[in-house]
């Protein structure tokens, strides 16, 4: 069964969030409800567990039915799966949820609350599924009006416009598979050649009955052969033939033989051919649909459309290693596949540029060599370990100063800053500095004999909060009138997350972590609150450093084994990336969305990157 699919999803909360699932055997929704704000970790283990027992391809109804069994959790408010099965539709609901079926211009709700159903699928049915949330949300007459007279992406499109004018569309989601064609199974394909080998076979059975005085058997090669050969051998063999034959009926018998046999095999191979032109044509054509779905989503969906691309790109794949540009067929499948991957690039939003040079610490310390970079607004603290010292940087002027430094700051391990006031981690504790008065203040946190290595330090809300990556904890001090409280554990008693690979921490509301291993953690309420990448592409190297803040809208990756900046929306959608090719090393980074600027902390200096 071959089908055009458009989906949709609503606005996703932390606390209610849905998703459509698309394999090479189902497609389906999951939609999940949490109040403690996990809803996306549980729909995303639903998912990976029933696209796991989706491997193998289900063949019953009661498969599906025990596929959407796996799925089902605590949380998960529906499950809706459609598999199709040769021409059949098997279709579960586990929860809530609504499928409905177009056929003849007719509408039918096939179903609306738990259980199961299947059925013989035509060419034309437009099959519908929603959440249990969509169905609240969008009135059935409402639903069935924008699937009128629309293709299924056409349709999906205006579903995301009607969600858009909701107020609270969360949980919503909706997928539409339209029947384009109902084929054979490619499983019969391999009947057609048997019985074209088998035809070939009855040439040589039928030749080798022949018995001449010299030579008898000799023919048995046009059938061993391969086909290259076939032509060449039987026009030698003719003449062979004619030398020595001193019958001329028995020559002309043998050479109408040959020939006949010749057209035969002539037709097998044209027949194969023809064949595999369908097939070509048939990918091609699949592939473009493919193509032009995903070039026009862009403006509307970036992200569906280039799923729709990447989509063209796997199905053109096989055939375009298969064939040459030789050939006319080949030429277009190449053109084809090259405009599928320029499109790709384009929608991946990927610039290529050297990073420049930002600031240079020279300009405040003769030799010096910047080890630490915080931001606040429009204010950036740098640490000099080098030069014992500690700069302030206002943008977009770039406006610099010395505000601090002396005795004890050539162990300086990181830099904070809140308002005026600027923190620095020293080996014995942290010092504040007022940034007006460049007035300094010694060990206002002290160094606590629960600290193991202290990597890390961030200011959010007024308080403080140190990364300790050997005790794998993130201890947290109160900001009081008189200073700060004693040492506090962020993490909830229960959470115990491995922080030792860790890379640096920055904290919005939730608490980010990236890690030397290829992860990007984030706790919420200091409870672990799993976070998933989507659409990055290549995937993620294994030393990521992240940046996000209660100011920026995003969050930012620097990924060192790809020598790039990947950033994602809060919600793990991929939006963009920003790729050099030097060798500059770069470790840590800084983002201000304000100025349209990536800061890059590499070589002792601070470079730059300009957001598109």
């Amino acid at each position: 069964m071959q089908t055009s699919i458009g989906s949709v999803v609503g606005n996703n909360s932390s606390i209610h969030w849905a998703q459509t699932i698309k394999t090479p055997h189902a497609y389906g929704i999951i939609e999940a409800v949490d109040d403690a704000g996990i809803a996306q970790t549980i729909g995303m283990q639903a998912i990976g567990k029933i696209t796991r027992a989706l491997e193998q391809a289900p063949v019953s109804l009661h498969e599906v039915e025990t596929i959407a069994n796996v799925g089902r959790n605590e949380g998960i408010r529906s499950i809706v799966l459609v598999v199709p099965v040769g021409s059949v539709f098997y279709i579960v609901i586990r929860g809530s949820g609504n499928v409905y079926l177009k056929r003849n211009g007719q509408y039918a709700k096939l179903l609306g609350s738990e259980g199961s159903i299947s059925g013989q699928g035509n060419i034309g049915d437009v099959v519908i599924l929603t959440s249990g949330a969509f169905g609240n949300t969008i009135e059935e007459n409402v639903l069935i009006m924008g699937a009128e007279q629309l293709s299924a992406i056409e349709s999906a499109e205006k579903f995301a416009i009607i969600l858009n004018g909701e107020t609270d569309s969360a949980g919503c989601a909706a997928m539409i598979l339209e029947v384009d064609a109902i084929t054979s199974s490619e499983a019969a394909a391999p009947s057609v050649v048997q019985s074209q080998e088998k035809q070939v076979s009855k040439i040589g059975v039928f030749i080798d009955r022949i018995h001449l005085r010299t030579g008898a058997g000799k023919l048995h090669r046009f059938v061993r052969s391969n086909p290259q050969e076939k032509v060449l051998t039987m026009r030698r063999h003719v003449l062979l033939w004619r030398h020595r034959l001193k019958n001329p009926k028995v020559s002309i018998t043998m050479i109408l033989l040959i020939c006949f046999g010749i057209s035969i095999i002539f037709g097998v191979q044209k027949e194969l051919t023809t064949k595999q032109d369908k097939q070509v044509t048939s990918v091609m054509t699949e592939a473009t649909r493919m193509y032009e779905e995903g070039t026009a989503l862009m403006e509307l969906n970036s992200v569906k459309g280039r799923e729709r691309l990447v989509s063209a790109k796997t199905t053109l794949q096989p055939i375009k290693d298969a064939v040459t540009n030789k050939t006319k067929e080949g030429r277009k499948v190449i053109e084809l596949y090259g405009q599928i991957a320029d499109a790709i690039t384009a929608a991946m939003h990927a610039y290529e540029g050297e990073p420049q040079l930002f600031y240079d610490a020279g300009l405040l310390k003769s030799d010096g060599a910047i080890s630490a970079i915080g931001i606040e607004k429009d204010t950036i603290i740098l640490g000099d370990v080098k030069q014992k010292a500690v700069y302030s940087l206002v943008l977009p002027a770039k406006t610099g100063s010395i505000i601090g430094g002396g005795v004890g700051y050539d162990t300086e391990h990181a830099v904070a800053l809140h308002g005026t006031t600027g923190y620095v981690l020293l080996a014995d504790g942290v010092n504040a500095i007022d940034m007006n008065q460049k007035q300094t203040k010694q060990n206002i946190i002290k160094k606590s004999d629960d600290w193991g290595t202290i990597s890390t330090l961030v200011s959010f809300g007024g308080n403080l909060y140190l990364l300790d990556t050997v005790k794998s904890r993130i201890w947290k001090y109160v900001a009081t009138e008189t200073g700060f409280s004693d040492i506090r554990e962020y993490l909830n008693p229960d959470t115990l997350p491995d922080l030792s690979r860790s890379t640096g921490m920055v904290i919005d509301g939730s608490v980010w972590i990236g890690t030397t291993d290829g992860k990007i953690l984030r706790f919420t309420q200091g409870k672990e609150n799993a976070f998933v990448s989507k659409g990055v592409d290549p995937a993620f190297g294994s030393k990521l450093v992240v940046y996000t803040s209660d100011e920026a809208n995003n969050l930012y990756v620097l990924d060192m084994d790809n020598k790039r900046v990947v950033a994602l929306d809060k919600d793990g959608m991929y939006l963009s990336q920003y790729v050099w090719k030097s060798d500059s090393l770069f470790t840590n980074l800084v983002v201000s969305e304000k100025h349209g600027k990536i800061l890059l902390l590499g070589n002792d200096n601070v470079y730059s990157l300009d957001i598109k």
